[in-house]
């Protein structure tokens, strides 16, 4: 769901053509895929989540979560210690390439398809938590998870459900907050961390000077 090195220490350095690849791959597969499926059967935007019902309150939670999530990134590596050039054409460059490879799959795949069918088949209080421990689950084949033995695998599931539940369970909060899954994209995702902190990836990635 994430290249590698997203948010930790990359292990090698992907080429251009991978990481086009990757972000075409599961903007496909997980987003644009499912949400035409669901549209072709009638499900509306808004049955989907993908519609604000009070865009007023929707904004001021985007700009408040937004705000204390880059003050957060700030405090550590980030977008600030690249130079001007590297912080623009990175800057956008991540932004896009994250925005498909995982903002939108997770938005659509999650939050607009799999937390609405929660709701039907369990209580609102499941269906919060099972969208927040759904999150997690799409991140068992991060790079630095190892699989080759028993201990490994055990220890890999255990600090991917440490990493990415508690984003997982804001972004399912943010959610059924507002009944708006664009809240979460745009409030803890799309923007911080992925622009705020992997543009150093990407500026690694593609040799950006």
């Amino acid at each position: 769901m994430h290249l590698n090195g997203s948010l930790v220490g990359a292990t090698r350095i992907q080429s251009p053509a991978e990481v086009y690849t990757w972000a075409a791959y599961n903007g496909v597969l997980l987003a644009l895929v499912p949400y035409v499926i669901f549209r072709m059967r009638g499900y509306s935007n808004r049955s989907l989540n993908l519609r604000s019902t009070n865009l007023i309150n929707d904004v001021v939670v985007i700009v408040v979560v937004l705000a204390i999530s880059i003050s957060l990134d700030l405090l550590g590596p980030n977008i600030l210690r690249l130079t001007p050039h590297q912080q623009l054409v990175g800057g956008v460059l991540s932004f896009v390439l994250q925005l498909f490879g995982t903002g939108l799959p997770v938005m659509v795949f999650i939050y607009a398809i799999l937390v609405p069918r929660y709701a039907r088949l369990t209580s609102p209080v499941s269906a919060f938590l099972l969208g927040a421990l759904s999150y997690p689950a799409l991140h068992i084949f991060e790079s630095w998870t190892r699989y080759d033995s028993l201990p490994h695998a055990a220890l890999s599931i255990i600090l991917v459900y440490l990493t990415f539940f508690p984003p997982g369970l804001m972004k399912s909060f943010l959610t059924f907050r507002t009944g708006n899954a664009w809240v979460h994209l745009w409030a803890f995702h799309a923007i911080s961390p992925h622009v705020t902190v992997d543009t150093r990836l990407i500026v690694h990635d593609f040799h950006i000077r």
